[in-house]
């Protein structure tokens, strides 16, 4: 039997480190539709890529599985339904929330309550803690719903609850073993997309995070390893302000692919893990060629891996 996909070369990080090896599976911006074609996402090939990245966590050794947000196109219930349907992963799986998972005041379809995905992907409720083998992986939601209220926006926000419950959190944690998921990227990946769209012909903007600095300082206080966001659809690892940030690829839009995280006593490799053959990235690409994320992860393709840090042999 032929061994999986190794996956390519990322990233190399000093840390997290681990003092038993533990592996985890990152997913992001599946986008699931259940009845649109088309775009730089690929919405009629979302079913087939989710199949493809449940395939391949599934014939492989992960301990955990994370997903950074936009389970769905538009957040309906149905797309929900056949995002369970579709997602039989065997190790335990959670996820926290994109800008298009939850309600928002300007839409005009029916949205999945925000109780009712905290009860489907979190083990009590967002935010959250969970272990997946020696690493402790910490949960935002950056969505500004709450269970009362829409969003009036998708731009990414963390409140004060969640911000006094991640102070309380990390200060238990051991900063070595810690990594942080939200969807919305921090300033320097935000930072480093709008350099890149300068130089793009094309136009446009993704929702930012309109109130970074807080959380920014929590992460530098308690000096988190690793914080994984979502979002942007390319990869990319910025480093600001003491903090670590990688953005994981689109499993809708090109290039495809989930994250492996495989962490050790000498610290944490990042690869990607391909979710379709060659006819599969022509399409995305001939879809999206115009899309400023899908030229940007060509880019970042291009340079891997994007870090390398000196780790112990």
């Amino acid at each position: 039997m032929a061994h999986p996909h190794t996956g390519q070369l990322l990233a190399r990080f000093a840390r997290p480190t681990t003092a038993e090896p533990t592996r985890i599976a990152i997913l992001s911006d599946i986008h699931l539709a259940t009845d649109a074609t088309g775009t730089w996402k690929v919405f009629h090939r979302t079913e087939r890529h989710l199949r493809a990245a449940v395939s391949a966590v599934n014939d492989r050794a992960f301990d955990g599985v994370v997903v950074a947000g936009d389970l769905t196109r538009n957040g309906t219930p149905p797309e929900f339904d056949l995002f369970d349907e579709l997602a039989d992963l065997e190790p335990p799986a959670v996820a926290v929330p994109g800008n298009h998972d939850f309600p928002t005041t300007f839409d005009e379809h029916e949205s999945l309550p925000v109780r009712t995905f905290e009860d489907r992907y979190t083990p009590d409720g967002l935010p959250f803690h969970v272990q997946f083998g020696d690493l402790d992986v910490f949960g935002l939601d950056s969505h500004a719903a709450t269970p009362g209220s829409p969003a009036e926006t998708w731009d990414g926000r963390i409140d004060s609850e969640q911000l006094m419950w991640l102070d309380e959190a990390l200060s238990a944690a051991d900063p070595d073993t810690s990594i942080v998921v939200v969807h919305h990227n921090l300033p320097a990946t935000g930072d480093l997309y709008e350099r890149y769209r300068a130089e793009l012909p094309v136009e446009g903007s993704v929702p930012g995070f309109t109130n970074p600095e807080p959380l920014v300082k929590l992460l530098v206080q308690h000096d988190v390893s690793l914080v994984v966001t979502g979002h942007l659809h390319f990869p990319a690892v910025e480093r600001a302000d003491g903090v670590t940030e990688l953005t994981v690829p689109a499993v809708s839009s090109f290039p495809h692919a989930l994250v492996a995280l495989e962490s050790d006593p000498r610290g944490t490799t990042a690869r990607l893990v391909p979710l379709t053959d060659g006819a599969g990235m022509v399409e995305s690409i001939a879809h999206g060629w115009e899309k400023d994320r899908v030229l940007l992860s060509a880019a970042q393709l291009a340079t891997l891996p994007l870090v390398e840090d000196d780790v112990l042999e």
